[in-house]
């Protein structure tokens, strides 16, 4: 039992120190009347962005400019060209400086 419980304490803080988004521009699930003109990612420590995506509904990749980084950093931003509307999914794949590899998407509507 004590095994059991120094496991899951390891398990518990290794979860906790991976990077993680903690905010983003647009925001997730923004409603927005505007087109927004960039897109910012912030993370909780310095990661290399691998790959960052935003599509369409329609599953069509909107072209932004984004080159793989392969300086750590906690914050990038891209400037977007004027998205109509619509709804768009953010999809951004990084890796932490504990060599954790992390890939999640969110998504934000143009109205």
């Amino acid at each position: 039992m004590r095994l059991l419980s120094v496991l899951l304490l390891m398990w518990s803080m290794t979860a906790a120190a991976h990077t993680h988004l903690t905010a983003s521009v647009p925001a997730d699930n923004a409603m927005l009347m505007k087109a927004p003109e960039a897109l910012s990612l912030t993370y909780s420590a310095e990661v290399i962005m691998l790959n960052v995506t935003v599509t369409d509904s329609k599953g069509k990749k909107v072209p932004f400019g984004f080159k793989p980084v392969t300086k750590a950093t906690s914050e990038f931003n891209w400037t977007l060209p004027t998205l109509k509307p619509d709804t768009y999914v953010v999809n951004w794949t990084i890796v932490g400086k504990d060599g954790h590899k992390v890939q999640k998407e969110y998504s934000f509507m143009v109205h």
